[in-house]
């Protein structure tokens, strides 16, 4: 295999939320067939909210110190110390911009960041404050990551790609194609297609939404296969199911195993967010297995 190892930033929040997150990383350096291997550098980050009222009764390097020690015992107990290269306590206004600052100072091509909420919970805060700001800044991929996800558990699980069939998917798909490679998993391209009754036809009798139906999975089928011939992906395996994407994409990586679900981004802003469903955002806060997103080149 020709292609080079990446450099991972791991963020490490000390709480249950960051142990799926090494365990992720963890595993991508052990499994990983790219020249050179995975570089993962783990990340905490003192932020600065948290410092003014530690302060009136720490000294500084106390605090710094007894980061740490934390850090580095988290890691030692999910069993990732071989696998985490390096592990830098830093002070910054917000653990997302401090993380991104870490990626762009330790050259990283990726951030693999926990979740909030396990697989199983019905909570209503999923991602969390740090994840879901990191997903919106988005100026390199993110993993996230559920905190009892177990790698280990989904050793033949393929790597999904979400395609949308825009240009926002070129760039997620380059990633998924990049990440099966390494990891030597196969590569699924994932489309996702409205159902008749999606659209308002619930006055149409059963035969006629059944026809309509048939015809949006054949149209799908035609259009991913045009896709990815033109892009060079004709030996990938092709899905198209019917439904809501996130409902669709999350039922195929559980029955699939997936290892990793990528997805592009379409880099919504705060009122677009409003408006508009971010399927990136919602994918990874309710996707049994860590959740790539991408942004368009």
């Amino acid at each position: 295999m020709s292609q080079r190892g990446m450099k991972w930033i791991v963020g490490l929040d000390l709480r249950r939320q960051s142990q799926g997150a090494i365990k992720f990383g963890a595993w991508l350096a052990r499994t990983s067939q790219a020249d050179g291997g995975e570089h993962v550098v783990g990340i905490h980050v003192l932020e600065e909210a948290h410092l003014r009222a530690a302060l009136r009764y720490h000294h500084l390097q106390e605090l710094v110190d007894g980061a740490r020690e934390a850090a580095e015992g988290v890691v030692t107990r999910v069993g990732a110390e071989d696998q985490v290269d390096e592990i830098h306590i830093v002070q910054g206004g917000t653990a997302e911009r401090s993380l991104e600052a870490a990626r762009i100072y330790h050259h990283a091509d990726a951030i693999i960041i926990g979740r909030y909420a396990t697989r199983e919970a019905k909570s209503v805060l999923r991602l969390g404050r740090v994840a879901r700001r990191t997903v919106r800044r988005l100026a390199m991929p993110v993993v996230v990551v559920p905190p009892d996800h177990d790698p280990e558990a989904v050793q033949a699980g393929p790597v999904i790609a979400s395609v949308s069939l825009t240009d926002e998917s070129d760039a997620a798909v380059v990633f998924a194609a990049n990440m099966a490679e390494r990891l030597q998993r196969p590569l699924v391209l994932a489309h996702v297609v409205s159902r008749p009754e999606d659209y308002g036809a619930h006055y149409l009798p059963e035969a006629s939404l059944e026809r309509i139906g048939r015809e949006h999975q054949e149209e799908g089928e035609r259009a991913l296969a045009d896709w990815a011939a033109e892009r060079g992906y004709r030996d990938a395996e092709r899905v198209v199911v019917q439904g809501g994407v996130i409902d669709r994409l999350v039922e195929l990586s559980e029955s699939r195993k997936a290892c990793l679900v990528v997805t592009g981004s379409r880099l919504l802003s705060t009122f677009e967010r409003m408006l508009l469903t971010s399927v990136g955002s919602e994918l990874a806060a309710s996707a049994p297995c860590p959740v790539g997103i991408v942004p368009p080149k």
